[in-house]
This record gives C-alpha cells, structure tokens and sequence, in this order.
C-alpha cells in the first residue's frame, strides 16, 4: 500500500503535527510546504514549485533535503498544487493525504477542493486535511468510514447539483437512497452510531467532510 502526503504552502497554523503521519511512503513539498517538511527534519521525496517566495540560501538547503526537485517557472497556467496532484497521481498510490491546502486565501482553498477531483477519476482515496477537518470528493459507489475518535462528526454534502439515492447506514441519522441537492442542511453534521458506518450514492459528486468543534 502506498500512501502519499503533500504538503502545500497554506498557513501553517492550519496543518497538524505530521510526524503523527509515520505511515506515509512518499512526501512531497511544494513550495513552503517543502521548507514546512525541512523545519519538521521529514526527508521529502520531491519537492516542487516556482520557489518565488523563498530565500535562495533556504531554497537550496530545501532541494538538499529532497530525493527529487521539479522547479517551474512563476508564470504558467497549472497551481503549483495542481501539478503537485498530478505527479502523486502518477505514483499511483492508494491514498493521498493533502495538508496546507487550506485557510489563507480562499480562491486558493476552493480550486483546491475541486482539484480533489482528479483523485477521484483515477480511484485513489484521497483527503484534504487541517486540524479540524477532513474533506474528500466522492464518485458514486459504496463506501466505508471507520468511527474516528478525532472526528466525531460526518457531513455529505452534493458538490454537483444534485446527488441521487445517498444511502446512509452507521450513521445516527441513516438515509435510504435519498435525492440531496446543493444548498440543502439535511445531511450536514451527522455522527457515527456504530464502529463503521456506510455510504452509498448512484449520481452526483459527493463531499465529504469529517470535523471536530
């Protein structure tokens, strides 16, 4: 099993303790996520970015840390995140755990949720996490959500305009293929009611938010 951990360049007030994160295979930083990895002394499979805000003597003691630098310039079309997804993907890893994607700027936080979709075309299970939250995108399918202790409560909202037949079992509120559209509450903070809950959906694209007050 492969599990890859990006560290991007949102606020670092926003990101956990990632030594907590011992199970990751492949770290990479972009940007200032990478100098995050190098402060925390967590050895960075790549690291990537334009490195446009960063001192040059930092940016080289960075890339001395890293097994593999990839540098773009500051002018391009992609996000360097969005690049940084791409180059996971191409690992082929089973899960992807984003960090520093969040906060700050909140043009920067919203493409970086719909981004999210890409890991959901290619099949990976893959979260954008801050300390109080964890948020993924969904495909219809079944699914399964262990009860996590950190984060009592599970919200499934419809990211596309509508999501059809959302099955809900494990859950203190269940649902029994039920039609949720954007803009509707009915399926915002609901909480595990066993030790695993599913969730199941036939259309739609399905977010999903794990939080804690």
């Amino acid at each position: 099993m492969t599990k890859v951990g990006i560290v991007a360049a949102g606020p670092v007030a926003e990101i956990p303790d990632l030594t907590a994160y011992p199970h990751i295979d492949y770290w990479i930083g972009v940007d200032e996520g990478a100098k995050h990895l190098y402060d925390l002394g967590i050895k960075t499979d790549l690291v990537m970015g334009d490195f446009d805000s960063l001192d040059s003597n930092l940016i080289e003691k960075i890339k001395s840390n890293a097994r593999n630098v990839i540098e773009f310039p500051a002018i391009k079309d992609e996000t360097d995140l969005e690049l940084a997804f791409i180059e996971a993907i191409n690992e082929k890893p089973e899960q992807v755990l984003v960090f520093g994607a969040t906060g700050g700027r909140l043009d920067h936080a919203w493409i970086n949720v719909q981004l999210m979709k890409l890991f959901s075309e290619h099949h990976i299970d893959a979260w954008l996490i801050n300390k109080q939250n964890e948020m993924s995108l969904k495909l219809p399918g079944t699914y399964d959500m262990i009860q996590d202790s950190l984060f009592p409560y599970v919200s499934f909202l419809a990211y596309s305009e509508k999501v059809e037949n959302l099955s809900l079992k494990g859950f203190k509120y269940p649902l029994n293929e039920t039609t949720i559209v954007q803009g509707s509450s009915l399926t915002i903070s609901n909480e595990w009611s066993e030790k695993k809950g599913t969730y199941f959906f036939t259309s739609g694209i399905l977010l999903v938010i794990k939080s804690r007050d």
